[in-house]
């Protein structure tokens, strides 16, 4: 992917905010699209523009200055740049950034936001043990308490993982699903795109009538809940704790027919689980060795949601010569002005 990379800049990658882009935006994206059908060696039916090139980003993670001034590293290294706004940040969550005092003692904070509501979620990692930590952490607990949330424009203040101050659960709105997410719990950048590719996918499985949908990876059930509601029984498998428990509170509201279990997605052997249509949404890392397991079963639909081409394009390898066809292949652009690429891919039984 160094094809698509930016030139180096004073910002963190994440961040995005270089001063000039090397190609406009309608390039970048086809020069995206060009990658993915390059290594899956099939044109792509569809690009997906993102509805916001700037401004976009529900999630950043700055990492702090030893005076507790918040920035990002640049790329591939250890050089702080202080960031007093983020080019690819939502406008509610810059609007935290200008306002929030520096926070020494916070090596990472990230501001996490619905649309609407503004979540700011610290982590110590701190390092030794006994009383010194101890009243450290204390002291920084009480600091953020202190905090006035709404002169900074925060709902709530958590500090890894554990509520502080206010309300730190979001609630994001998808497919017709009231997701209520902790603090912790996982869910995509682009709000936008998010809802563009969670149809996408319903419209697909909801082509193929199957009786169970399996939905690997399935963090707090983004892209099968919506499904459960249309009708389809789901089940969810997903490592974290804390989407786990979102996902099973989003059941239990909405009255769903769908199972969430606690587990690595990844370990999952044949005839643990009965299915007609596999989603996979991994990490960059992918899913090696998962799909020769979800062959056996023979499954009419696979779905793979990737956000890095390179490691879906190997892990379906073993699906297109069992015979599957790719029958759909789409990018969305879910992170612009970044070199990162989200794809979906939909392969078929022949």
């Amino acid at each position: 992917m160094d094809s698509l990379r930016q030139p180096p800049c004073e910002l963190h990658v994440e961040c995005g905010g270089c001063k000039a882009m090397p190609w406009p935006e309608a390039q970048q994206v086809a020069r995206k699209a060009a990658s993915v059908a390059a290594l899956l060696e099939r044109a792509v039916d569809e690009v997906n523009a993102s509805p916001r090139s700037l401004a976009y980003r529900a999630r950043i993670s700055m990492k702090t200055n030893a005076e507790g001034v918040l920035g990002y590293f640049q790329p591939r290294s250890h050089r702080w740049v202080g960031i007093p706004v983020c080019a690819i940040a939502r406008p509610e969550i810059n609007a935290v950034l200008e306002r929030l005092p520096a926070l020494p003692g916070l090596p990472v904070v990230e501001l996490r936001s619905d649309g609407s509501q503004v979540v700011m979620a610290a982590s110590t990692r701190m390092r030794g043990k006994g009383r010194a930590r101890a009243a450290a952490k204390r002291d920084l607990q009480e600091r953020l308490r202190g905090l006035d949330l709404q002169q900074l424009g925060l709902s709530g203040v958590c500090l890894d993982g554990k509520r502080l101050s206010g309300e730190c659960r979001l609630q994001l709105e998808v497919c017709g699903i009231s997701h209520r997410l902790g603090p912790t719990s996982f869910f995509q950048v682009n709000l936008e795109v998010n809802e563009m590719l969670v149809e996408k996918v319903v419209a697909r499985v909801e082509a193929a009538a199957p009786t169970t949908v399996l939905d690997l990876y399935a963090g707090a059930g983004n892209l099968s809940l919506p499904l459960a509601a249309r009708g389809l029984r789901t089940v969810l498998i997903e490592q974290s704790a804390s989407s786990v428990a979102d996902a099973q509170a989003t059941i239990e509201r909405h009255g769903l027919d769908a199972t969430v279990r606690r587990g690595d997605a990844g370990s999952l052997r044949a005839g643990e689980e009965f299915f007609d249509v596999a989603l996979l949404d991994p990490p960059r890392a992918g899913a090696p060795g998962l799909i020769p397991e979800l062959l056996l079963t023979r499954p009419r639909l696979l779905i793979y949601v990737s956000c890095n081409p390179a490691t879906l394009a190997r892990d379906i390898g073993p699906a297109r010569e069992a015979g599957y066809q790719i029958s759909r292949l789409e990018v969305f652009d879910m992170f612009p002005q970044t070199d990162h690429i989200e794809t979906l891919c939909v392969l078929e039984r022949g």
